[in-house]
């Protein structure tokens, strides 16, 4: 459900005419419903209600200050994959202790920012990386929570294009290496080696490969507790699809 509806033939988002925004402050101009995102945002968090949880908002998805806002002001954290969409989300009331710093190729300064306001987590998808992360903490004389990104080697079952975690893709460690990664993590100073995530896509609308990817996460979950690798945490990233055409006519129902 959403609140965009037409009335007469004119658009309208809560109520309010399109066509009266356009007259009023010109265009192009871009309108966002306040309801919608509360009420989707909602249903997402009642969902996992009987579980400590934090919803993360993908900043890189629409960094718009009033949306990151709103998001925020419901208890939402944010995901961000650069110092500027960092920065963004503290901006739009996103406490640092709710973001989850994902994405390549993180810089020495990006790290610095991010462990001197605090953030929540490290989302690792190498060990270059996690060697940075581990200098600049140890010069700081703090420590980094981190995960790596997994791939789980699961198809998503969405688009090619924007599937993540099948064995061929290029994001996150390979499955087979994953305890290795985990175990030297563990014997690094300044870092502190406390989840595991995993994204296996975008505009999934089954559920069944986020369970397959979720069930082989919580198995290296147990076979790292047994090496002595404190996991205390699992981040499960994906995409929910957004239904743009009739579900008779997509590829893959919803499960």
């Amino acid at each position: 459900m959403h609140h965009f509806a037409y009335k007469d033939g004119v658009l309208h988002c809560e109520g309010v005419s399109l066509e009266t925004i356009a007259r009023d402050i010109g265009t192009p101009a871009y309108v966002y419903s306040d309801a919608t995102l509360r009420r989707h945002f909602q249903v997402l968090d009642d969902a996992f209600a009987d579980r400590k949880h934090l919803i993360a908002y993908a900043v890189k998805a629409l960094p718009n200050l009033g949306v990151i806002a709103t998001l925020a002001s419901m208890g939402a954290g944010a995901d961000v994959v650069s110092g500027g969409e960092l920065q963004r989300a503290l901006a739009g009331g996103v406490p640092a202790n709710r973001i989850v710093f994902s994405g390549v190729g993180k810089s020495e300064d990006e790290i610095t920012l991010a462990l001197t306001v605090g953030i929540h987590q490290f989302n690792v998808e190498s060990l270059p990386e996690l060697h940075r992360i581990s200098a600049v903490a140890a010069k700081l004389g703090k420590r980094a929570q981190i995960a790596f990104r997994v791939n789980p080697h699961v198809e998503a079952g969405g688009h090619a294009h924007i599937s993540t975690g099948s064995a061929e893709h290029k994001f996150g460690v390979a499955w087979h290496e994953a305890e290795a990664f985990y175990l030297e993590a563990k014997s690094l100073p300044g870092i502190d080696p406390v989840g595991v995530a995993v994204h296996i896509g975008s505009q999934i609308f089954s559920v069944q490969p986020l369970r397959a990817s979720f069930n082989k996460v919580i198995t290296l979950v147990h076979a790292l507790r047994d090496k002595g690798v404190a996991i205390s945490r699992v981040d499960f990233g994906g995409g929910l699809g957004i239904p743009d055409k009739p579900e008779a006519e997509r590829d893959s129902p919803s499960a």
